[in-house]
């Protein structure tokens, strides 16, 4: 076979059309393990988000006990520590702008950061969102959302100096706040809604609606493999016929 293939002509042709055809295939039973896992994280989303919310104690312990926190809805009672806001450079909905982390300081001493929503450029300032600064020991609703355990490939350092965040670094961003030496909470908390202290920022912009195309792309490198494979089998039946 090796020796027809060669006197043919068509031992490299074959050799780099069996390298394309794996490849694609790979890319295909890629897209259906990224399938397998949107579809559960979809479940979950959708399971979880419409449960009764549970206290920061507990969810912390679950937190510790290694078990799945994400988009578990929470509620905690603390006042806000507006003086260390943190900007998170997240677009939303083709607009520029930051989500707003404030620390909530606990009656216990402790502090967890609440992703109050997000704001514009132009509302960055405290002073274009005065009405959004509610004062007072306030009781947040909202979801947990783990932190982020490593800097993406793409994904710019986080400049503390310059408070401008890329990445939710949990200790980068416990470190910042002075003095502070308290338990470390392994989630933060995106606010259910403000609407009752203003326009800005604006809550509930968690994204809890997925699409997934996972099995479209698939069935595409699935298809391309054996298009592949089509293409090489006329080639060469051509090749050997002359």
């Amino acid at each position: 076979m090796s020796m027809k293939l060669r006197q043919s002509g068509l031992h490299w042709p074959f050799i780099l059309s069996l390298v394309g055809v794996i490849i694609l295939v790979m890319l295909g039973n890629w897209q259906m393990q990224r399938k397998t896992w949107k579809s559960n994280l979809i479940q979950l989303v959708q399971e979880r988000i419409y449960s009764e919310p549970v206290g920061i104690e507990t969810l912390s312990q679950r937190a510790l006990e290694g078990k799945d926190i994400r988009y578990q809805p929470v509620k905690v009672t603390g006042t806000y520590d507006f003086a260390h806001e943190r900007f998170y450079f997240l677009p939303f909905k083709n607009q520029t702008g930051w989500h707003v982390f404030t620390p909530l300081a606990l009656a216990s001493g402790d502090i967890v950061f609440i992703d109050r929503g997000f704001v514009p450029e132009d509302f960055k300032q405290q002073s274009a969102r005065r009405d959004g600064l509610p004062l007072g020991k306030l009781e947040i609703e909202g979801l947990a959302r783990p932190f982020q355990d490593e800097q993406g490939m793409f994904v710019p350092d986080n400049n503390a100096a310059k408070n401008q965040w890329y990445w939710r670094d949990r200790k980068a961003l416990y470190d910042s706040l002075p003095g502070y030496q308290g338990q470390r909470f392994a989630f933060m908390i995106d606010v259910k809604s403000n609407a009752q202290y203003g326009k800005w920022p604006r809550a509930g912009v968690t994204r809890v609606k997925f699409q997934d195309k996972h099995l479209g792309y698939a069935l595409t490198w699935y298809g391309l493999a054996l298009t592949l494979v089509g293409v090489f089998g006329a080639f060469a039946f051509v090749r050997l016929r002359s």
